[in-house]
């Protein structure tokens, strides 16, 4: 009752205000930071799958007084709350067309650090495989701490609204961070330096690193994709755009790795089905050969390839039992075995 009632505010708001045009209103207030298509910039995406967390007044409250421990002013000097009111019902609005976000896309958007200097050895003292990161949510950093003194080493920013587990390299040496808004980040530890940062997506729910360090999974609600990047300098290695059997798209609500089998496991959010994408050098081959017994196993080409597993339901997410077969796992959310 009170989101309708909520809902039904904003909406006479949003009409109130119609003749001032709102998007002119948000161009000239916002559009700086946070892009004219409202899908980021300096400041985060203002699009409803960014603002999940940020819901009714508070949306409001934060155009008018800014947020504390963000770059956020407030604008209650220069727009009225009938303004601002019809801005929050603008930005809780979905974008009627979603830009193309592939490779080259992503490749644009990398952000090289260029005064990064690679180290031959951690600059501190403390042991580098004793160590404890923390997120700082209010101010969206990390802090580095010795796991033997618990003293902060030190503390570096990350992408707004950090999301999901961060993914460590297999020396401990190299973090790999993820936003909401798409951003992933690699944070040399050894070095306390960024090393690369780059937009994998505009909504995006978890990073997932290949068992041999080479490759991270980006697991994306908006575009409906999986961006696969390289480990080593972040540029994109391809982009696979999800759709369902039935042409249906689906966003990847989780990404996990599969070290026996060298690949990744998809959890698709809006369709029956998951996915496996294999990232080893000899992926298995699905599909009709002539003769294998005569020519051998045939060569899979293309890279990256996917091979679509039919379930009974949609899969919201799920672990792994590594002592009974792969292809039986457990889905936290139904409590289904998938065969």
């Amino acid at each position: 009752m009170r989101q309708e009632i909520a809902l039904a505010v904003a909406f006479f708001a949003f009409a109130s205000v119609a003749w001032a045009d709102v998007d002119a209103l948000y161009q000239e207030h916002c559009a700086e930071c946070h892009g004219a298509e409202r899908l980021g910039g300096v400041g985060p995406a203002l699009i409803p799958e960014a603002l999940g967390r940020m819901r009714g007044p508070k949306i409001v409250d934060v155009i008018l007084n800014g947020r504390e421990s963000s770059e956020m002013i407030g604008f209650g000097d220069q727009i009225s709350p009938e303004q601002a009111e019809a801005l929050a019902a603008y930005l809780k609005t979905p974008l009627e067309v979603v830009p193309d976000w592939s490779v080259d896309e992503i490749d644009a958007t990398r952000v090289v650090n260029e005064d990064y200097a690679p180290v031959d050895a951690p600059v501190f003292a403390a042991d580098p495989l004793n160590l404890i990161l923390i997120e700082e949510i209010a101010d969206h950093s990390f802090s580095i701490v010795d796991g033997d003194s618990f003293e902060v080493i030190h503390r570096f920013e990350a992408p707004y609204a950090v999301h999901g587990s961060p993914k460590f390299s297999a020396d401990g040496r190299f973090v790999y961070v993820m936003s909401r808004d798409g951003w992933v980040q690699k944070f040399d530890i050894w070095g306390l330096d960024e090393v690369v940062r780059v937009r994998a997506g505009f909504n995006s729910h978890n990073i997932a690193l290949s068992h041999d360090g080479k490759w991270l999974a980006v697991a994306n609600y908006l575009p409906n994709t999986l961006s696969i990047l390289s480990a080593e300098d972040l540029s994109a290695a391809i982009v696979h755009e999800i759709k369902g059997k039935d042409g249906s798209p689906s966003r990847v609500s989780a990404v996990y790795t599969v070290p026996p089998r060298e690949s990744f496991v998809l959890a698709l959010k809006d369709v029956p089905e998951t996915w496996e994408v294999f990232y080893g050098e000899n992926p298995p081959f699905y599909g009709f050969v002539h003769d294998y017994k005569v020519e051998g196993p045939p060569e899979e080409r293309v890279p990256f390839p996917r091979r679509r597993m039919m379930v009974g339901g949609v899969i919201d997410d799920f672990f792994f039992r590594f002592t009974q077969p792969f292809d039986q796992y457990i889905c936290q959310r139904s409590a289904q075995r998938v065969n």
